[in-house]
């Protein structure tokens, strides 16, 4: 255990004590003789009445400074020095020399007086330092703020009058003698213990103002261990111990001073530092923030503009992050983020200029540029830097990012314009994924166009713009229609038909998503229930889930709800997750069981095109596997998408899955398909998605072409 400065200083002090009290006893004679030089009174004076001061002083720091942050303590500590402090001033006031000076028999009105406010002082820090602390209440402020004077006049004033009224010696012969044994017991028992009580309870931090306050006692002690020793009111063992006990409550002072003044004052710098410093910096990471970007950016805007050189904004975003996000939790998260924000610093080293901006969007500035390749350059390194998996408990984390560049003047002379430009550039850029783009004045009507098309997202809810279509699905060996799929569309009411491409993802990245998906799994419920009471035999309605949907909470309480309002039954309900949804095996498996429970059937879409999904297939309870358009498309020409498509046909008979082929175009495809005994098909071949009126006559249509096939 290392020993820090105070406790230096603590051991000195205590040797010095020791030193001075050996030195009097061993030299006494001659130290005598040598005070008998000094003005033992004026000193003996001066010393007395600086005790007061320090007294007052106490009383002072625990009263008037940091009221809201008052401990019971601190409270009591001031209180007690209060009388302590009368008491001190009224030994003052009647010692040698001074006018209240008394005679009491055979010892001094100030001996008394003396004796009283050391007893007080050492069973009053004895019974504080016993106690549990806590925080002050007002009314208890209040109450002894005027309690405490009251009893240290009342001391004072009770003693005075047993000296002025009392015929003969106020204290004599044996009672005086073991009067005043009792009180030196008390006062070095108090102090001793109190001094035990702080060295135990601090043993392992050993605080520098509780320190103060053990150099305090030890001085207080020695002080009345000294008065033993007295044989006048003025000689060298009365000075000696007036000295020890100024010192004692000068370190006391200092003690309390420490812990209530220095303390809090150090503790609310560290405040306002730390609420200086995460003004400035991003609190996850330690990067800098969006407020000491801007402010960097002015200056370097200003510098390039004297240079004539150039300088750039990197605005990065993490792929794919809110998926993540979503899928293993904020913790998660958050620790990638930490381990992208030292991939950046270590990529971009040695310059300093990393900035988080904000969710997963983060900063790099490059200031004295001479040439826009350099930030090419730079966009370069980051995108290569992110190649490798981000580590953190183990687990390798592939991520990617993508960029966008603006450069300044040119492209923004203010730090708003420049950080506007970024983020349009990384708009362009984010549509391919794993990209930088540097930005042309063109990506700003793409970025206020993209705003307008989420703005009138908002609005085509409340105004059902938002309408569904309908593919079937087909069985391959009978020709029923066995299920349809549920589309999303929007009918904008000035730019017409709006592609689920382009307001999809808007969606997910607004929130958007939960509420437009709810709209589609019970217009798509009530719709199948409509079929079903105009005759049309039943059949599953499957709608495709988002990431965000998939991970509320309260999801399967959800489609229950949507189930029985619609009056549906549960098991003509169809809903298609995908594999990345599974990333976070646990909830997954508790989703899809709840919704199991509800009755609804569960599908796996686009399946093949993930990553964990056959280590974890057979654990899940789901009914179909739909194979991805991407292996049905070249069937007839590429080898490997039919091994695939003959293996995946194969492991889900195995596991008592329905299989289901998505993008059947051609009948070569539905022949080879048939022959891998695939249940279901879905695709061009039959038609395209068609609104569900024009669905109710495909299938009338479908159903006579059917019949005419099988009278032949």
């Amino acid at each position: 255990m290392s020993v820090n400065k105070a406790e230096k200083q603590t051991v000195l002090v205590i040797g010095l004590v020791l030193m001075s009290f050996a030195a009097m006893r061993l030299f006494h004679d001659i130290i005598h003789r040598w005070t008998e030089m000094l003005d033992l009174l004026l000193v003996a004076t001066l010393l007395g009445y600086a005790i007061v001061a320090f007294c007052f002083a106490m009383v002072l720091l625990g009263w008037a400074f940091f009221v809201r942050q008052l401990t019971r303590i601190r409270l009591h500590t001031a209180s007690l020095f209060t009388v302590v402090g009368i008491l001190e001033l009224a030994h003052a006031l009647t010692f040698f020399g001074q006018p209240f000076y008394r005679d009491a028999g055979d010892t001094s009105l100030t001996m008394v007086y003396g004796a009283a406010a050391q007893v007080i002082g050492a069973a009053g820090l004895l019974l504080l330092l016993s106690q549990a602390d806590g925080k002050a209440h007002g009314g208890e402020r209040r109450r002894l703020l005027w309690l405490a004077p009251l009893c240290g006049i009342a001391v004072a004033a009770i003693v005075a009058a047993a000296a002025f009224f009392r015929e003969g010696a106020l204290l004599a012969g044996q009672a005086l003698d073991i009067l005043r044994v009792a009180a030196i017991v008390i006062i070095l028992g108090g102090y001793a213990a109190a001094g035990s009580i702080i060295l135990y309870r601090n043993r392992s931090t050993r605080p520098q103002a509780l320190l103060k306050i053990v150099q305090a006692l030890c001085l207080l002690w020695f002080a009345n261990l000294q008065v033993l020793f007295v044989d006048e009111l003025l000689d060298a063992d009365m000075l000696l111990a007036q000295m020890f006990k100024a010192g004692g409550y000068f370190f006391l002072m200092q003690g309390i001073y420490l812990v209530t003044i220095e303390g809090p004052m150090r503790q609310q710098k560290r405040a306002e530092a730390q609420i200086q410093y995460l003004a400035y910096h991003d609190e996850l990471t330690g990067l800098g923030n969006r407020r000491l970007l801007t402010e960097r950016l002015e200056a370097e805007l200003n510098r390039a503009e004297r240079s004539r050189t150039r300088l750039a904004v990197l605005l990065l975003d993490m792929d794919r992050f809110k998926t993540i996000n979503d899928t293993l939790g904020h913790s998660c998260g958050d620790q990638l983020l930490i381990a992208a924000a030292e991939r950046l610093k270590q990529a971009v080293a040695p310059l300093p200029h990393v900035y988080r901006m904000g969710g997963d969007e983060f900063t790099v500035l490059l200031p004295g540029l001479t040439r826009v390749e350099e930030a090419e350059e730079m966009a370069a390194r980051l995108l290569k830097a992110f190649e490798t998996p981000l580590s953190f408990d183990g687990t390798g984390y592939h991520i990617t990012v993508s960029i966008g560049i603006a450069v300044g003047p040119e492209f923004g002379n203010t730090p708003e314009l420049l950080l506007k430009h970024a983020d349009a550039a990384l708009y362009s850029a984010k549509a391919e994924r794993n990209a930088y783009r540097i930005y042309t004045p063109r990506m700003s009507d793409q970025a206020h166009e993209r705003l307008k098309l989420e703005n009138d997202m908002r609005r085509a809810l409340e105004e059902n713009q938002f309408y569904l279509v309908y593919q079937p699905l087909v069985d391959l060996h009978s020709g029923n229609v066995t299920g349809v799929e549920a589309l999303l569309r929007w009918e904008h009411p000035e730019r017409g038909v709006i592609p689920p491409n382009l307001f999809i993802p808007i969606a997910e990245e607004t929130g958007l998503i939960n509420e437009i998906g709810e709209w589609v799994i019970r217009t798509a419920c009530f719709q199948n229930k409509a079929w079903q009471d105009a005759g049309l035999p039943p059949f599953i309605v499957s709608v495709n889930l988002s990431m965000r949907q998939f991970h509320q909470h309260d999801f399967a309480d959800r489609i229950r709800a949507i189930v029985e309002e619609t009056g549906l039954e549960p098991h003509w309900v169809g809903l298609e997750i995908t594999e990345s949804m599974m990333a976070d095996v646990e909830f997954a498996y508790e989703t899809l069981r709840k919704l199991k429970e509800v009755g609804v059937q569960i599908s796996l879409d686009d399946f093949g095109t993930g990553y964990s999904s056959l280590s974890y297939l057979k654990r899940y309870p789901i009914d179909k596997l739909k194979i991805d358009r991407s292996f049905v498309a070249d069937l007839e020409r590429n080898g490997n998408d039919a091994a695939i498509v003959s293996t995946i046909a194969a492991m889900a008979r195995h596991l008592n899955m329905r299989v289901t082929a998505e993008g059947v175009e051609s009948e070569e495809q539905l022949r080879f398909l048939r022959a891998e005994l695939c249940e279901e098909a879905q695709g061009f071949y039959y038609t395209r998605p068609v609104t569900a009126d024009a669905f109710v006559k495909w299938y009338h249509e479908h159903r006579q072409v059917q019949e005419a096939c099988s009278e032949r």
